[in-house]
């Protein structure tokens, strides 16, 4: 029987070596067969002149995927994102920037005009920046723009009426920074829209009921502005809300009864709301419920024996109200991490459960009427 040579361990290395490089020479082709096109590199470049962002190296490809331009995320910077992002799986190879992400750098600069020359482009986050100005008027050119984030700046001025013209957008957050005027009607256009955060700006007037035309909503945060009126009545509009944010917004209670039905809603934060008392919303349809605030809202009467029976529910905030009984009914959850009912009127006996407690769970029964004999002496203080 004929028998195999022993092939030499340094010719095994050498072939080991040799495919190697082969593979390396072919993901280097293959890198440099994908090219983005000169006229998008130039608009590359005057973006990183309009905001101000100094440490682009033009001599690297941009849809190279090098680190330059799709830096690695970072558990010591979590808030940086340095990405962009490439499709390029045109004919002919091209390439065209899709994801653009400049968020966290301490960018001083403009808003950028020449955003609007990148035609493929489908996300622009601008996040946690020191970016001014007003949001141009070129971008309502840009038709396949579904994300948009310029959350945390310093833009300023009316929320522009041809923001409107933007219909592709799914996707908007212009929260803190320095909105002012009232909120455009204009923005009822945008029928694609599902995210919606306008918090922590200087808006004022009436929240414009035209945006009731956006059924797409799943998310609507207005907090910490200065509207006119009440919570508008008409929030059953929105029916595929998730998450409702009204905190500080200036708007005068009571909650409207149209709430109700709202009932895929799984956050739902309402705070600091003058105007006349009422009793507590019906949230009974609200299965889903994860996070519910009814904080400081003018709330007088019992709470609703539903709410223990939220099973979803972790974090549960009803301060600074004028809810009166007792919690006899209340049943522990495992899920209910976080109990905030300071500042009632609540009495009767503290439910036995809730001394004992995990101490990883917050809880706050402070400033009620509760019966002192139902409160174990070695409680903690907010009890």
């Amino acid at each position: 029987m004929t028998t195999i040579p022993n092939v030499p361990d340094t010719i095994i290395s050498l072939v080991i070596v040799m495919l190697l490089i082969f593979l390396a020479e072919i993901k280097v082709d293959a890198q440099a067969r994908f090219k983005l096109p000169d006229d998008e590199v130039k608009v590359l470049r005057e973006i990183a002149v309009q905001v101000g962002k100094k440490d682009w190296n033009f001599n690297i490809e941009p849809c190279s995927n090098n680190t330059n331009w799709l830096t690695p995320r970072s558990q010591d910077r979590p808030l940086y994102n340095n990405s962009l992002i490439c499709n390029c799986s045109y004919p002919g190879d091209v390439c065209h920037v899709v994801h653009l992400f400049l968020k966290g750098q301490d960018l001083s600069g403009k808003l950028p005009p020449s955003l609007a020359k990148l035609p493929y482009l489908e996300t622009a986050d601008f996040a946690r920046n020191y970016l001014s100005g007003s949001i141009p008027p070129e971008w309502t050119s840009m038709k396949n723009l579904k994300y948009l984030s310029l959350c945390v700046n310093n833009v300023s001025g009316p929320i522009p009426t041809y923001l409107g013209n933007m219909t592709s957008l799914v996707y908007l957050s212009l929260e803190n920074n320095k909105f002012s005027g009232t909120v455009p009607t204009e923005l009822a256009k945008l029928f694609n829209l599902e995210n919606l955060i306008l918090k922590a700006n200087y808006l004022t007037g009436k929240f414009p009921e035209a945006l009731t035309k956006l059924t797409k909503l799943t998310e609507l945060r207005i907090s910490s502005n200065n509207f006119a009126g009440r919570i508008p009545n008409f929030l059953d509009s929105w029916k595929n809300l998730n998450k409702l944010e009204i905190q500080a917004s200036g708007l005068k209670g009571p909650i409207p009864s149209t709430i109700s039905e709202l009932s895929d809603l799984t956050e739902l934060r309402i705070s600091d709301l003058d105007g006349h008392s009422s009793e507590f919303p019906s949230l009974k349809n609200m299965t889903k419920m994860k996070l519910l605030m009814l904080r400081s809202c003018n709330l007088v009467g019992p709470i609703p024996g539903y709410i223990s029976k939220m099973t979803e529910l972790k974090t549960l905030d009803l301060s600074f109200n004028r809810l009166n009984g007792n919690l006899s009914y209340f049943q522990d959850s495992s899920k209910l991490e976080n109990i905030y009912f300071t500042s009632n009127q609540l009495s009767g006996d503290v439910p036995k459960w809730i001394p004992k407690r995990d101490a990883k769970y917050k809880t706050d029964l402070s400033y009620n009427n509760f019966n002192e004999s139902s409160v174990p002496s070695t409680c903690p203080d907010y009890l």
